[in-house]
């Protein structure tokens, strides 16, 4: 695959990506505990201030990783915040895991948190 290819494949899995932990990030924030407790069980063990602090780190991380494609200049903000929401499924898949939940769907967006991330961070080293 040639470069621009791969430059465009990774833009679409960033769009996507931004779109999942915007409106993940969103839920966690603007949604009632009491309410978001009640479609997530997992929440439940985490107290309200948890669940916002991980909704706010997920619409940052979103805005991270889409910012570059409108300023040019902030190019290196991709792969951090790409790492960032790739920490943030680590917690995910521990706490899914230890509650004996499904968490292939957080393994997956790992991966292409990372996948972005080291692309990212190789056109970064190879533009300088």
């Amino acid at each position: 695959m040639n470069s621009k290819t791969i430059n465009i494949i990774t833009w679409v899995l960033q769009g996507i990506m931004t779109l999942v932990f915007l409106m993940a990030g969103a839920m966690k924030v603007f949604t009632p505990f009491d309410q978001y407790v009640e479609t997530m069980p997992y929440a439940a063990k985490l107290s309200a201030g948890i669940i916002k602090l991980i909704g706010t780190l997920e619409i940052l991380g979103a805005i991270g990783m889409s910012l570059p494609f409108l300023i040019k200049k902030w190019y290196f903000l991709s792969p951090l915040a790409a790492l960032g929401l790739a920490a943030t499924m680590i917690g995910a898949i521990v706490t899914h895991a230890g509650r004996n939940e499904p968490f292939v769907m957080q393994i997956a967006f790992f991966a292409i948190l990372v996948i972005i991330a080291f692309v990212r961070n190789k056109q970064i080293k190879a533009a300088r």
